[in-house]
């Protein structure tokens, strides 16, 4: 039995291929509960001529919903039917030998339209980042005040110090000329001891402002709500890599604090993906120009015009390939799951004492 841990799920995708494969559908229960309360609030009140009713009746309703999504079974199934029809591409059993270099396996990428991989991970949060950003200088400001502070309590610091109090004292009652010249000029060395001692700390770099700002604009008009996963299927190398954007409505911890709280930003386990594959950029330049049909001699009015408009799309170009950062030999996926498993195996002897225990001597 393998025990799942789902990470990450973009149900909507999965429900869409579940149902193509299957020809069954998955239902998405939606639950609505409506209490209703009523309030009597009339008064009677006799004015000996009339009686007269003040007040009603309130009604207070609430309603409350809830969406059953489907079981995780539904998960395990959908992969094993991507195996089983040959949809899906495996590569999370590679071995330092077998590279996202190689051609027959990248041609074979181009003809699938699934890709599963496991290994190390990173995970890339650019609105957290950006906010970390924003509060950067503070963040500075803060660490480099508490090295100052550790020095200033040192045994060397305060040794220091007592020095220059000491010769502060004796230069105030010295009444001959040279010698308090002498006095003043290693209290002069003394305190350039403490200035030194202090810029000794290891402090962070300052970044400048505009860097910041610079930096939150970018993230703006480029990454919004952008969260990146990478995985590298070998440590052999690092350019090696199959990445995708995860929705924040797909994760299973929507609290994005606690989920970097709790796996980071390079979780220390193995994570396997599996997505659709997108890109599988070549090795040389993509000989696809589609702006080529406007390079002839003359243009008539509206092809000058359309390609001017087109032409700034591709003017941006450059900038959204940094971006995205596709490039051989990296393979671009939609992420449909990730998760972490584990094989139920016999625990060893050493580690079975721990079943059950419940303290003692």
């Amino acid at each position: 039995m393998t025990l799942y841990d789902y990470i990450y799920v973009d149900f909507e995708k999965v429900v869409s291929l579940y149902s193509q494969l299957t020809g069954g559908v998955i239902e998405l229960r939606e639950i609505n509960k409506e209490q209703a309360y009523w309030e009597d609030n009339k008064r009677k009140y006799d004015l000996k001529i009339f009686r007269l009713e003040a007040g009603g009746t309130g009604e207070d309703k609430s309603t409350s919903k809830s969406v059953m999504k489907p079981h995780h079974s539904v998960l395990t199934e959908l992969e094993e039917e991507l195996t089983r029809r040959g949809y899906l591409v495996d590569l999370t059993d590679m071995s330092k030998d077998q590279s996202l270099r190689e051609d027959s396996l990248r041609r074979l990428l181009k003809t699938k339209l699934f890709l599963k991989v496991r290994g190390r991970a990173v995970i890339e949060d650019y609105e957290r980042m950006k906010s970390i950003a924003q509060v950067f200088p503070e963040i500075v400001k803060l660490i480099n005040k508490s090295g100052e502070i550790t020095i200033e309590q040192s045994p060397v610091f305060l040794e220091i110090e007592q020095q220059t109090l000491r010769l502060a004292s004796k230069i105030k009652s010295c009444k001959d000329r040279n010698e308090r010249a002498q006095l003043e000029e290693r209290l002069k060395n003394v305190k350039n001891s403490t200035t030194q001692l202090l810029e000794s700390a290891n402090k962070v770099g300052v970044v400048d402002q505009w860097v910041l700002d610079g930096f939150k604009t970018w993230i703006d008009a480029f990454l919004p709500e952008i969260v990146n996963l990478r995985i590298y299927p070998t440590n052999a190398t690092a350019d090696e890599q199959v990445f995708g954007h995860l929705k924040k409505a797909g994760f299973q911890d929507t609290d994005s604090n606690s989920f970097h709280f709790t796996y980071g930003s390079m979780p220390t386990e193995d994570l396997t993906m599996i997505g659709i594959v997108t890109s599988v950029p070549s090795e040389g330049a993509d000989s696809f120009l589609p702006l080529i049909e406007f390079e002839k001699e003359t243009l008539a009015d509206h092809e000058s015009i359309e390609r001017a408009f087109r032409g700034v799309f591709r003017g941006f170009d450059g900038i959204e390939q940094m971006i995205r950062t596709c490039r051989f030999p990296r393979v671009l996926v939609h992420p449909l799951t990730v998760y972490r498993s584990v094989e139920e195996t016999m625990p060893p002897a050493s580690t079975r004492r721990f079943r059950g225990h419940k303290g003692g001597a």
